[in-house]
């Protein structure tokens, strides 16, 4: 191909490509061309595609993109089930390179297309059952829950899809997975910069986005709101949230208009000007999920739209089978329908139904209306040719109806519409009422303010990346403190997880040398690989399986995937040196960054220290005491030269010096002092003053102290009020302890959790915060 065809000369069918500038590959077939780049097969990595960027971009800014791709991967492992891999997202794997060393693209996880369909094929009945898709509320749960996990997995590392809509979703048909295609093209978060997205969709683009367009950093609110239009298609029939009968000239005709002017007709409480189409299932929807749309569609969203986590927690509660939220209908097997409520599916079978014989009928009379002038020109035919025989039934006055007869039954059908659409939402008006008045009486009277963080899923491998990355940024600006505070966290971040082999501390030694002298030495042994990868599946938190799976990706010289290995191990087992070392040596292979590979190796001499006393042996009589430093050292030392072998030829010097430079930075690492003591608190400076709008006249002025908890991590776990204030004078506190920085308790050098006292002044509209060991001082 030539230049002009938008491919690089050279890298066409045929054309060989490199990986990290060391291993090389044959490009197979073209599989498709994009605004972008092409994509190849590689015969010689079946599992793997080519996408190779066009020569007339910005090579120098893909290259920064593809960079913080690799670095801050999502946490979306490949699933498992029924003997078959499921690839939920084609996130980029390693850097392409052309024969001259240029940057041309990455590699990526080859995705069965054959396997998967459209999310947009699912949500019509019709589309669904041709495509041979199941057609039940179960399967759109389902997907629902599991395309906000995918979506929040993105959120973690702050990337974002921006153009999010169902045409741009592909699932797995028999497992139901998401399959995320086109990663590159997303919103990516780098170091200090930002790789926007460059295009989007007006019909699931946010309001507040509508006029003006979508500013920097403001993507997720644009996620959150395209996820719940996406969700509501899902679990509606495919219905847009912002479809519907307008009730005058007024209302927008266009999606987007009507997106921009908050016409959401499907809320607890009724749109004035735009009313629900009649097959909508909203209204048999439980109350929490119309909160949750009406939150995501709400005027003024920012502060209310849920996030995928939010979405994938509820959804999943009633995607799983076992939680008996959703039952199967007792009319229509087919059909499944929310606990407690009608079968929107049976009820929208029978308005179409209606409407589909109305019409029958209407045609029916406009056929008997154009038949009479034939009836009569009947009467009167031209010489030689026979009358046309009508049926009784169609000559006037014997039953037929007049064109003002079907008019009427026009008008009934609309009538039809109407009613069951206020049938079935009129008990929700009664609802709304109570609802409002409820929050009214709220509102007008006293609360106490108490607010509690959302317990979290525990300690994630993306944490642990994070946190890998952040120790080694911290050593390379000697930042000693803040190295000093990474790992004490990260120690107790892996204090309540261990392996299940974890038990007995002289069979977990015995299992360590027999893993590591299997699995050690460079090579991939494919039936060797399928038991590391079946004992992982089993026990995610098998460190020694998963730097064994870490080796064997380095000896195949393919850095970034043994890179995650070595992270996994180091989430499962922070204080297993040997995991750093892995990682230090991908760091030199990934992009031959020298200064990251002595960072971890320095990293790996401090935390195997730590695991020599974790793993201290117990002395055997007439033996020399046993504390795991010398037996540890050994280990080190001998993964140390297995990392050696697995690596090229030219890297070995490289590795050696690494080596050697980690030693001195390890020794003056364990030099550094303890952190100081210190008590919990809040920085003072983030303390701002706050303005706000008083409800109750009586309570414009007073005082009020508030008791905080701070995690050794420095986050706010819980906040709570001394005494009742109005419902606006909350939402500022909440507002601003969400906002404030916070330092935990520092004793004997240990991080601890803290309380922290903060007095609360307000007087018309205008509230203040004090540390109160500051005012009781200057107070006295």
């Amino acid at each position: 191909m030539s230049k002009k065809q938008g491919v690089t000369p050279g890298l066409s069918p045929g054309g060989k490509i490199w990986l990290d500038k060391v291993r090389s590959l044959v490009l197979g077939k073209l599989v498709k061309s994009g605004g972008a780049g092409s994509v190849y097969l590689l015969p010689g990595a079946p599992a793997q595609v080519a996408k190779l960027y066009h020569p007339h971009l910005d090579r120098a800014a893909n290259r920064r993109k593809l960079e913080a791709m690799l670095e801050l991967s999502p946490e979306l492992p490949d699933q498992l089930e029924n003997g078959k891999r499921y690839v939920q997202i084609a996130w980029p794997q390693a850097a392409v390179f052309d024969g001259q060393g240029g940057f041309a693209g990455f590699v990526m996880p080859l995705l069965d297309m054959a396997q998967t369909a459209e999310l947009e094929q699912i949500m019509q009945e019709r589309q669904a059952r041709a495509a041979g898709l199941p057609t039940g509320l179960g399967p759109k749960l389902t997907l629902a829950a599991n395309l906000a996990a995918v979506i929040d997995a993105l959120h973690q590392q702050q990337h974002y899809v921006v153009d999010l809509k169902p045409v741009n979703l592909r699932f797995y048909r028999d497992s139901l997975y998401i399959a995320m295609l086109d990663c590159d093209g997303f919103s990516i978060q780098g170091h200090a910069e930002r790789f926007p997205a460059e295009q989007f969709t007006a019909d699931y683009l946010a309001p507040e986005f509508q006029r003006k367009g979508m500013p920097a950093g403001t993507e997720m609110a644009q996620d959150r709101f395209a996820l719940a239009v996406v969700i509501f298609q899902l679990l509606n029939f495919g219905i847009h949230p912002y479809s519907g009968r307008p009730g005058n000239a007024q209302v927008a005709t266009d999606i987007p208009g009507r997106i921009r002017d908050g016409c959401y007709a499907y809320g607890i409480k009724r749109h004035k000007q735009l009313a629900p189409n009649a097959t909508s299932g909203h209204a048999l929807m439980p109350p929490e999920l119309r909160a949750m749309f009406d939150r995501a569609f709400s005027p003024s969203p920012k502060p209310q739209r849920p996030s995928a986590a939010d979405w994938a927690l509820l959804l999943r509660g009633y995607a799983q089978r076992s939680g008996g939220k959703l039952v199967v209908c007792t009319v229509n097997p087919e059909h499944q329908h929310f606990a407690g409520q009608g079968c929107a599916a049976c009820a929208r079978d029978k308005v179409i139904s209606a409407a589909a014989q109305a019409s029958v009928q209407a045609q029916q009379m406009q056929l008997q209306q154009q038949s009479l002038p034939q009836q009569r020109s009947a009467r009167r035919t031209a010489p030689g040719q026979a009358p046309v025989a009508i049926p009784a039934a169609n000559v006037a006055g014997s039953g037929g109806i007049t064109g003002k007869g079907w008019a009427v039954v026009v008008l009934l059908i609309v009538l039809f519409l109407i009613g069951f659409t206020a049938w079935t939402s009129s008990p929700d008006e009664v609802k709304t009422k109570a609802s409002l008045q409820a929050q009214a009486d709220q509102a007008a009277g006293l609360e106490v303010f108490s607010w509690r963080q959302r317990k979290t899923a525990g300690f994630q491998q993306s944490d642990a990346r994070k946190a890998v990355h952040s120790l080694s940024q911290a050593v390379s600006k000697g930042d000693d403190d803040a190295v000093t505070r990474g790992l004490q966290l990260l120690y107790r971040a892996g204090e309540d997880k261990s392996s299940r082999y974890e038990g007995d501390k002289v069979r977990a030694r015995l299992r360590t040398t027999l893993m590591e002298g299997l699995g050690a030495m460079p090579g991939y042994a494919p039936e060797l690989a399928k038991t590391y990868l079946d004992q992982l599946q089993a026990d995610p938190r098998d460190h020694l399986a998963a730097a064994a799976m870490g080796r064997m990706h380095l000896s195949l010289n393919e850095p970034q995937a043994a890179r995650q290995y070595f992270e996994q191990a180091v989430w499962a087992r922070p204080t297993d040196g040997v995991a750093w070392l892995g990682i230090a040596a991908t760091a030199l292979l990934r992009g031959g960054d020298e200064q990251d590979a002595v960072n971890m190796v320095a990293l790996a001499q401090l935390t195997s220290y730590r695991y020599a006393v974790e793993n201290a042996m117990p002395t055997e009589p007439g033996e020399p005491a046993d504390n795991g430093v010398a037996a540890t050292a050994q280990r080190m030392d001998r993964a140390a030269k297995v990392l050696r072998l697995a690596q090229p030829g030219s890297y070995q010097k490289r590795w050696d010096k690494a080596l050697a430079d980690g030693a001195l930075l390890a020794a003056k690492l364990k030099a550094l002092p303890p952190l100081p003591d210190q008590v919990g608190g809040v920085q003072r400076e983030t303390m701002t003053t706050v303005t706000y709008g008083v409800l109750d006249e009586k309570q414009s002025s007073g005082e009020n102290r508030l008791t905080l908890s701070i995690a050794a991590d420095g986050s706010l776990s819980y906040a709570a009020a001394e005494r009742p204030m109005e419902a606006m004078l909350n939402k500022v506190l909440l507002d601003s302890v969400k906002r404030w920085t916070y330092l935990p308790a520092v004793k004997h050098g240990q991080l601890q959790d803290a309380k922290v006292v903060v007095l609360v002044r307000y007087r018309d509209g205008r509230v203040s915060f004090v540390p109160a060991d500051a005012a009781d001082a200057g107070e006295n």
